[in-house]
């Protein structure tokens, strides 16, 4: 039994380490698609607005959130980065 103990306690660090408003965020490089799958709270939901606008911004486009869905603990918010003139065109 004093084997076990060892990975148990690791897998409960490794488990409650996604807690405390930590986000986890995918950036696809290659396209101007972000997602992010975080909790489902106002601290996190601005960490990621705040996350999408700078990775936009730094290709200089504009971040757009394109969908929303969570449960009663967990959000994946969808981004798309845009040009600039293409939010005035399409009213995004």
């Amino acid at each position: 039994m004093t084997q076990t103990a060892p990975l148990i306690a690791g897998l409960a660090a490794l488990l409650l380490s996604g807690c405390g408003g930590q986000q986890f965020a995918t950036y696809y490089s290659d396209t101007n698609y972000l997602t992010f799958t975080h909790p489902y709270t106002d601290q996190a939901m601005a960490e990621v607005v705040a996350t999408a606008g700078k990775a936009c911004r730094q290709r200089k486009q504009v971040a757009i959130q394109t969908t929303k869905t969570c449960s009663l603990s967990q959000c994946t918010t969808h981004y798309q980065c845009v040009d600039e003139t293409d939010v005035v065109k399409y009213g995004l």
